[in-house]
């Protein structure tokens, strides 16, 4: 389809002159216009750079939103607003050097540079995205929006806020400074648990009635159990033994994959432990034999990995939602986690849990346990099987359309430009 505009945008030549010459949705020819019941722009950058969880997220909810009828969808991509769900990177190689380089930064300069590209990518959403009745904020900080537009947006967890210690620290001071003072501007809030919802309130001072819950789901097209030999032909493109535990996210402290790496050195007789994933700030040295990097892995390679481990071992210490742990039960991987935040809302009764995630020896015990029982594998594999039928996409699909509905009702009923508005805390009331 005939894109809304194809100027260069950041990242990509992005100046003063090109934001004065890029042509916003009403400067097209009406046959290009919207002309159904509802329009709604999404924010899709979390499609454009490496593929994590949230991009995911924006894919999947937007191939199903699309499919139903008296909506039109647009992608404003930080350059440009399309009709076209934008393509993965092809590489992230050059993404993950420049965001290392990034974090070397002084957090002051770092901050800056943040705010500015906000900045400079909100001036050209303001001018391209006119005329849309939904603006749909998929990631974290929303732009400002032309009047009559409601913005909605997706809260996937609050984790900066609760702790902001495991990130980088630019990241959580620009955070601070800008999120909370955006949110009167928001008309409607999606969490993608209930566990969000619940830290919604506690550290914003939102009233949960106000959030819809809109849990994420999985593909079974894309995440099911290959053939036998498309596994060996994975498991050998990776140079993995027969038999390996899993990890698959990026190496951020909260995923608590230092706790594998302890439980192993503890049991040096189990299989080792394949990583998948962007390494983050991860720069621990490979324990020797004991852990196999396979760095960023192509989405079309993941179900063998995970039907091909002993088990996916997801020891995280906080999570929004935990969209791996459906990824490897829909493969009939059986899965370790453990009790906190959202996770035992994914993964319900399918998972062994680990009661004590500071623990490397408990966790060792359970390695073992599951090293050494083929029955128990199976038990949570088909287990997981049945939990994963309880998230579908159509599902997430659908509490998102409710929400996009009463927004629009409430449009509808207030003056024109009037906001949503919120009583929200900053960090240091909450």
């Amino acid at each position: 389809m005939r894109p809304f505009h194809d100027g260069r945008g950041l990242g990509r030549g992005l100046t003063r002159n090109s934001l004065r010459s890029a042509r916003s949705a009403d400067d097209f020819p009406p046959a290009t216009r919207y002309t159904h019941s509802m329009r709604i722009v999404v924010n899709a950058l979390p499609l454009v750079n490496v593929r994590t969880g949230i991009g995911r997220y924006v894919d999947m909810l937007y191939r199903e939103l699309a499919q139903r009828p008296g909506i039109e969808i647009a992608y404003f991509d930080g350059a440009r607003v399309t009709r076209v769900i934008p393509a993965s990177p092809a590489s992230t190689a050059g993404w993950s050097l420049l965001t290392k380089a990034f974090w070397l930064l002084p957090s002051p300069v770092a901050v800056l540079i943040r705010a500015m590209l906000h900045h400079l990518r909100e001036r050209r959403f303001l001018r391209l995205c006119k005329g849309f009745d939904i603006y749909h904020e998929t990631a974290l900080l929303p732009f400002r929006t032309p009047p009559g537009t409601k913005t909605v947006l997706t809260v996937h967890d609050l984790g900066l806020l609760r702790h902001p210690q495991w990130h980088p620290a630019e990241r959580a001071r620009f955070f601070d400074r800008f999120f909370v003072k955006r949110l009167p501007q928001v008309d409607g809030f999606l969490a993608v648990s209930e566990f969000t919802r619940r830290e919604m309130g506690e550290l914003l001072g939102i009233d949960p009635g106000r959030v819809a819950v809109s849990r994420l789901g999985i593909d079974l097209n894309s995440f099911s159990r290959p053939a036998p030999d498309q596994i060996r032909s994975v498991r050998e493109r990776y140079s993995l033994p027969e038999r390996y535990f899993l990890f698959v996210g990026s190496g951020d402290p909260r995923k608590n994959v230092h706790l594998v790496r302890q439980a192993l050195k503890l049991a040096p007789e189990l299989p080792p432990l394949a990583i998948a994933g962007w390494s983050g700030w991860d720069n621990a040295p490979p324990a020797d034999g004991r852990e196999l990097r396979l760095g960023y892995v192509d989405d079309a390679d993941l179900p063998a990995l995970y039907a091909g481990a002993l088990a996916f071992v997801y020891p995280s210490l906080y999570e929004g939602f935990g969209l791996p742990i459906l990824e490897a039960m829909a493969c009939g991987c059986p899965v370790v986690t453990t009790g906190l935040a959202s996770l035992p809302e994914v993964a319900g009764d399918a998972a062994l849990y680990l009661d004590d995630p500071t623990n490397p020896a408990a966790l060792a015990s359970l390695l073992r346990r599951l090293d050494a029982d083929p029955d128990l594998r199976q038990g949570l594999g088909e287990a997981g099987l049945a939990q994963v039928s309880k998230f579908p996409w159509r599902g997430t699909a659908d509490a998102t359309m409710r929400l996009f509905n009463s927004t629009m009702d409430r449009r509808k009923a207030e003056p024109s430009g009037q906001g949503g508005g919120v009583s929200c805390m900053t960090r240091s009331s909450a």
